[in-house]
């Protein structure tokens, strides 16, 4: 009797020592299968195979192959994130990174990462102003936009429209800034083409360039 429990003992132990490597094989298969789908074996965003709304990180992912050409437009906005972002730049042309986040109640590097996007497919241009990154929609002229959404520029701009051809010390008083302030302001938004000067015997006068002209006498009929 001892004998066959022992022997039934040993027929035990060596079936379970065949049957773990069987099981770890197997499971290194499902993982390696689970890493192929996570770095894109599953289709993503709009993709064959894919799910509809895919996860930030999922368009990350997609994403970081290259840029996004523009027959990709339709699939670009898709993404619900990346949806309100644009609808954000489209409705406040020259909006920062700060305001679309605020808006849209996300972090600020994923707005950066969603506007990197829409940049890529052509939906959205950008500019500097005064330090701070701005965004317009791509058929609206970036820099207008971005001097407009910053409150200096915008108020340096506005006095020029409502005095020109405005003299540096007009603007000054009109906008409670230090002539130097002002000089400074103008000679930026004649830089960037949104504005233009020239001398009137002893002033440097400023006036609106045509395009702003043109973009601004539009906008106020639009609001009309």
């Amino acid at each position: 009797m001892d004998r066959r429990l022992l022997l039934g003992v040993l027929v035990v132990c060596l079936t379970a020592a065949l049957a773990v490597p069987a099981a770890a094989s197997g499971a290194n298969a499902a993982e390696r299968d689970v890493s192929h789908a996570a770095a894109g074996g599953v289709g993503g965003l709009g993709g064959p195979g894919g799910p509809g709304g895919a996860t930030v990180d999922t368009v990350r992912l997609g994403a970081s192959s290259g840029s996004l050409s523009r027959t990709d437009t339709e699939g670009v906005l898709e993404q619900p994130t990346r949806a309100a972002v644009f609808e954000v730049i489209e409705s406040s042309p020259g909006a920062s990174l700060s305001a679309i986040a605020t808006a849209v109640g996300v972090a600020k590097s994923t707005v950066k990462y969603h506007v990197g996007v829409l940049r890529d497919a052509g939906l959205v241009d950008g500019t500097t102003v005064a330090g701070t990154d701005r965004f317009a929609p791509a058929d609206v002229d970036a820099e207008l936009a971005g001097v407009l959404g910053a409150d200096a520029t915008a108020a340096v701009l506005r006095a020029v429209a409502a005095n020109e051809p405005a003299a540096t010390a007009t603007v000054a008083a009109a906008t409670d800034r230090a002539v130097s302030t002002a000089s400074h302001h103008l000679s930026r938004l004649e830089e960037r083409g949104v504005i233009e000067r020239e001398r009137a015997g002893e002033a440097v006068v400023a006036t609106l360039a045509p395009a702003t002209r043109r973009a601004l006498t539009d906008d106020a009929a639009a609001d009309d």
